[in-house]
Parts: structure tokens; sequence; C-alpha cells
């Protein structure tokens, strides 16, 4: 996951941070989660980094943009801001004064709540934190507020062309579901959303069946432990998520080209997006799906770089995986110039539909692990980065050894098995199509 959320306040520059905070020397970035649970059901995701001086805290909520109903767009994101507010300028005061980051947001299927700071204050970041948590104000001014956020934020992103287009591609993989709207909701949405709809979310999240916290610090467990019982008791006992799974168009319709995608408003230009569905077992196919993501289009080499470097079809081109509702999707995305965006689609389904007839030999595929497994190296450095993707296992309801032995993972799975993946995805008739061109 790229980005962690709206930032609330941002409180110290992390090079300044760096200089105050970190040893000169450091150990090499820990890849792996153990689990503990408070009293109250409440589990814990604990990862030990010693000699940092600093804590990372996510409050993990599942369920996230998914448990919107029809006419709640934006809802999961309102709520999880308004969960997030210091509504007591003593406290903000105090936060701002001990250098804490705290941000909010919310995505497909999870809500993240984070703070990082100093561990010295992690004591009394978290009573602030949970104070607000236990008892938000949902006042009217407050939502007014956050909701003019998200409008402004809505409009900026309908400017983007490259994210309209995956939001329209969304649209006709899960027609239907909320995954086809912003996660800042519409503008009619966001007028309409009732108080009570806020409280309602709030009510279904804040309990220990949907609520767990992942945390990276160089505290001992037990002293972590402590202070989190101090200040989390009182969150409700387990109540399950209501299970949301939305089902994918069985078969792609016709493109959204030429101003069929509605939700762009920007000024002129071309975007092209294509989307293709991996079938199977989440579990099983992910990091088969990950390698070869990586292949297809991790920079120089990559299957889809010649349309930018060589052929010049494409000033900007990319690719990442998607999970949504329990499916993993291929999404390869450009921008171009307007009379170049059909023979960029064009080019874009040759090189996916060569691949699925061809596949890859076994020194392309001994490479792409190479890479894929460098890639996750140096994602995982970063802690956003190892917290954003234990977020997504997670709200796919994957155990924590998926995260943990996720390299081992990547290295089981031999090239039959991934040329029979490549074979089962990448054809003509599988692809989902979004084109943007406004003149």
């Amino acid at each position: 996951m790229k980005e962690r959320g709206h930032p609330i306040t941002q409180l110290l520059l992390l090079l300044i941070l760096a200089s105050l905070v970190w040893p000169k020397t450091l150990p090499a970035q820990p890849l792996s989660f153990e689990v503990f649970s408070l009293e109250n059901g409440l589990k814990v995701y604990y990862q030990f980094q010693p000699g940092a001086n600093l804590t990372t805290v996510v409050f993990h909520f599942q369920g996230g943009q998914a448990l919107e109903t029809p006419g709640q767009a934006g809802l999961a994101y309102l709520a999880t801001r308004l969960m997030a507010e210091v509504t007591d300028e003593d406290r903000l005061s105090e936060l701002l004064a001990s250098g804490v980051n705290l941000s909010a947001g919310s995505r497909a299927d999870f809500s993240v709540i984070q703070f990082e700071g100093l561990t010295r204050h992690l004591d009394r970041t978290l009573a602030i934190v949970a104070a607000g948590l236990k008892n938000p104000l949902f006042s009217g001014p407050r939502i007014d507020r956050v909701r003019s956020t998200l409008r402004l934020e809505a409009g900026r992103e309908a400017c983007r062309l490259v994210d309209s287009a995956l939001i329209c591609l969304r649209r006709l993989i899960f027609p239907g579901s909320p995954y086809g709207q912003s996660l800042y909701g519409r503008e009619a949405d966001l007028r309409s959303i009732p108080r009570k709809d806020i409280s309602q979310f709030y009510d279904s999240i804040m309990n220990s069946g949907a609520l767990s916290l992942l945390v990276i610090t160089d505290l001992e467990k037990k002293s972590l432990q402590e202070i989190l019982a101090r200040h989390l008791s009182w969150v409700k006992g387990k109540t399950p998520v209501p299970g949301k799974r939305f089902q994918a168009a069985d078969l792609p319709p016709e493109k959204a080209a030429a101003g069929g995608c509605d939700h762009y408003q920007g000024p002129g230009g071309a975007a092209v997006a294509l989307g293709y569905l991996f079938p199977g077992e989440l579990a099983e196919t992910y990091p088969a799906a990950y390698l070869l993501e990586k292949i297809i289009g991790e920079g120089p080499g990559s299957l889809i770089w010649n349309l930018r470097q060589e052929s010049g079809l494409a000033y900007n081109l990319n690719s990442r995986l998607e999970i949504l509702g329990g499916r993993i999707i291929l999404v390869c995305y450009l921008e171009t110039e307007k009379e170049l965006a059909a023979s960029s689609l064009t080019f874009l389904k040759k090189t996916f539909s060569s691949l699925g007839q061809q596949g890859l030999d076994p020194e392309a595929l001994a490479r792409g692990k190479v890479m894929a497994r460098n890639s996750f190296r140096r994602e995982s450095f970063s802690r956003d980065s190892r917290l954003g993707f234990l977020s997504l296992v997670l709200a796919s309801g994957l155990p924590l050894d998926f995260f943990n032995n996720f390299l081992g993972l990547l290295d089981k799975k031999s090239p039959d098995q991934l040329n029979e993946l490549i074979r089962a995805t990448f054809s003509s008739d599988r692809a989902y199509e979004v084109v943007i061109v406004r003149e």
C-alpha cells in the first residue's frame, strides 16, 4: 500500500526526526510479526525493532469501503477521519509538542488510524488517541469540516487521469459495488450522510472482532502489553464484521471508451487502464501474482517497458496488484497523447495476449524471482510498507504466517505453476478495459 491515509497533522520532518532518534548503525529490518491478545480479545500484531526509540501504532479496522451501502459513498473515510480527531485543544497541543504524527483513512476492505512518535511518549499518546476513539465527537460542525476536506480530495482525484481510469476499471469489474466509487465519496452522498449512519459505522467496527493493532516498537512485549491493556480495556468484545464479498463480472463488458468514464473531470488528455482477474484461491495465487507483476511492470527490462522507452506510446506507464473482496487484479495503466490512446491499448493487449499464449521461459522466471525478492526486501525497509502489506494480508483474511513466510512462498512457485497461471489469466477475452480521451 503506497499511501497510509490522509494526514491530519504533519508534525516532524522525517529527516529531523532521524537525526534525533536513529542510531548510527541500524540492524537489518525485521520481516516478521508475532501476535498476542489482550483480555478483551483485541489482537495485537507486534514487531520488535530494538534501538529505534520510535513506536508506530496502527488501529486496523476490517471492512472499509466494502461496508458502505448505496447512497453512502465516502462513509468509511468520513467516519474514520472523525474517529481520529483530537477534540481537546490542550491534548492536541500536547501531541504537537511531543512530535507525534497522526493520520487516518480508509481503503477498499479496511480502514486505519495510525500514529508514530518517540517511544518515551507512547503511554501518554495512546491515552489521548484512545480517549478520542472511546468517545468520538460526531458533531455537526466537525462532520461538515471533514466533508469539505473529502469534497476537495474527491475533486482533485477527478482531475487525475489515472486515478479516474482506475475507479472506472473497478466499476467494470465489480458492477454495483462500493469499489466503483471514490474512497472520498460523491458530492450527493457526502451531503446526505446523516450522523446516525456515522455512529452506526463506528459501532460496527469498534470491537475486537473488527479492530486489531499493528505495532512496531523498541519496547519489550511485556511493557507494551501493560500500556495497551491500561488504555484499551474498554474496547468491546468480539463481534464479527458482516462478511461482504461482491461478485466480479463473469465476462469483461465492452470497454469504457472516449468519455465513457464519467468520473474524470480534468483537462484534455488520455489514459488507458487494463485489468486482469487472477483465478484461484487467494493464498495460493497471490505470491505467484506478485512475482508476475514484477516481471510485467517493474521498471526497465519489464514486459511493458518498451511501450514507453522504445515505441514512445506512453509517457506515464506502470502496473500494480490490487486485492478487492478477496480477488486479485493485475492493473496496467498509462497516460498518453489523445491520438495515441487506441494504439497504446492495442499494443498492451497484444503484449498480454502473447504472454498468455507463449508463457515465460525458466530463465526469465528465475530472474523474476530474484527481482521479486529484492523488491520485497527493499519495500520492507520502510515501516509504512511493512504495515501496509500486513494490513492488506489481514483485510484479505489471510493468516499471519502468510506475511511472515512470504519470501518462502515466492521461492516455492515453480515455472510450470507460473506458466499455468499465465495461460489461465492473460487472454484477450479476459481483459477489462477503460479508455479516457478528453479533448
